[in-house]
């Protein structure tokens, strides 16, 4: 890649990182700058979820916060994932995200942490789901019509695959890779550079701190323990409380956002009106047009509204050995936000649609923009009100879902004033 210099180019290195930043701690700061000095790269592309997450919850502050932590933490262009992709399963998550990144034209890196930082294990688990050979569809299919659910059902089938090869005869180390919250995200960034035939190398680093969805906030902590704390207090907050409550856990640059935000601080209980609202309204059609919601599960929700306490408490009430928590919070999710299975599908027949929405820009890096804008095969909006211009009917109608979703936590979190048409991306 090249940076714009007089009249003419010199050799840039651009990563790309795909991240939900709720919010950015120090773990966060750690994987870019890491990956900037091994790699030697000058830009830092970021593609981050809006304002909901791939948890099935809202964000714990808005998408333009949590972009300025990033820039003020070392990414220089902040970009948003659509509503499909942010709240979707791994693999669409990834799909999404990757398809933005490669569509950009001008990243270099694929740069993401995990726990077991052995790309080429990862890579041959990667390559494995891929090509699906006949005896992991086999002991899939057994597995899936025994009652287990699909991660277990998958690990069983690609431990089955990996002894019956000559790859490694060591399973166990796979069986740990394959039940790690990090290591099944890399593992579908992988899927999707492969499926994309893209140009953009991966790189990883191993994932320091504590694991995934540990409170504990020794160390370097979770995104959940970092929430949690904040969670705690979140009614008093001033600039030197946050400081106290969260010095050492994110840099200090993020607490100063903590800080002084203006919005509600959210959770999934913040949308539980909502929701009993939308269960009750759509009760007697059932809610099977909705993305990740079987007829089981649909008739598990519509036989268990009476007991509907909160958003959080549902989840519980639903989840069982085989349904967990969080499939259910994404189900309901999607039925809240009209996330339907059909315009998914038509997405992903369309190579996961995608464009390229900006947050935020670091000044002193808008070359990246300028760049972007140069090579990119999708369209980069700088500004909403310009993208009706650039967007095809397909990508205008997930654009307009994804406002839409942020139009309604905006509703209840009060993040800012206005429509998001007139607002612009942040810039420092």
């Amino acid at each position: 890649m090249y940076k714009i210099w007089k009249n003419g180019y010199f050799p840039m290195k651009t990563i790309g990182i795909i991240a939900e930043f709720n919010p950015f701690h120090e773990g966060h700061r750690y994987l870019i700058e890491k990956c900037k000095e091994s790699l030697g790269a000058d830009r830092c592309v970021v593609v981050m979820s809006g304002d909901f997450v791939q948890r099935g919850a809202p964000a714990i502050v808005d998408k333009f916060s949590r972009a300025r932590m990033a820039l003020k933490c070392g990414a220089d262009l902040v970009l948003e994932l659509p509503i499909y992709y942010s709240t979707g399963s791994a693999e669409y998550f990834a799909r999404g995200a990757v398809s933005i990144l490669n569509g950009l034209g001008c990243i270099d890196y694929l740069c993401f942490g995990s726990e077991h930082a052995d790309l080429d294990k990862l890579d041959t688990i990667a390559g494995i789901l891929n090509s699906e050979p006949g005896l992991y569809k086999e002991i899939l299919e057994k597995e899936l019509k025994e009652g287990k659910p699909y991660p277990a059902a998958s690990a069983s089938a690609l431990a089955a695959v990996i002894k019956n090869s000559s790859v490694d005869n060591n399973i166990d180390i796979y069986r740990q890779i394959f039940s790690s919250p990090n290591s099944i995200l890399a593992i579908e960034y992988l899927k999707a550079l492969r499926k994309q035939k893209s140009r953009i190398k991966p790189y990883t680093i191993e994932r320091i701190g504590q694991p995934y969805h540990s409170d504990d906030l020794g160390g370097v902590p979770s995104a959940s323990g970092v929430r949690a704390r904040i969670f705690t207090a979140s009614d008093i907050y001033t600039k030197s409380h946050a400081e106290e409550l969260l010095g050492g856990f994110m840099p200090d640059e993020a607490i100063g956002e903590i800080g002084s935000y203006q919005g509600s601080f959210m959770s999934s209980n913040n949308l539980s009106h909502l929701l009993l609202y939308k269960l009750t309204l759509e009760k007697s059609g059932g809610y099977t047009d909705y993305l990740d919601v079987n007829t089981d599960i649909s008739n598990l929700i519509a036989g268990n509204l009476d007991k509907f306490g909160s958003f959080s408490d549902f989840c519980s009430v639903l989840k069982s050995k085989n349904l967990v928590y969080t499939r259910i919070s994404r189900s309901l999710l999607h039925i809240l936000l009209n996330i339907t299975k059909e315009n998914m599908k038509e997405y992903k027949k369309d190579s996961f649609t995608c464009y390229a929405r900006v947050l935020g820009l670091k000044a002193d890096s808008s070359d990246i923009l300028a760049r972007a804008h140069e090579t990119s095969t999708i369209p980069v909006i700088d500004r909403p009100k310009t993208a009706k211009k650039f967007l095809s009917p397909l990508q205008k109608r997930l654009f307009d879902e994804t406002l839409t979703a942020s139009s309604i936590y905006n509703s209840i979190s009060k993040a800012y004033e206005g429509s998001e048409y007139s607002l612009k991306p942040v810039i420092l």
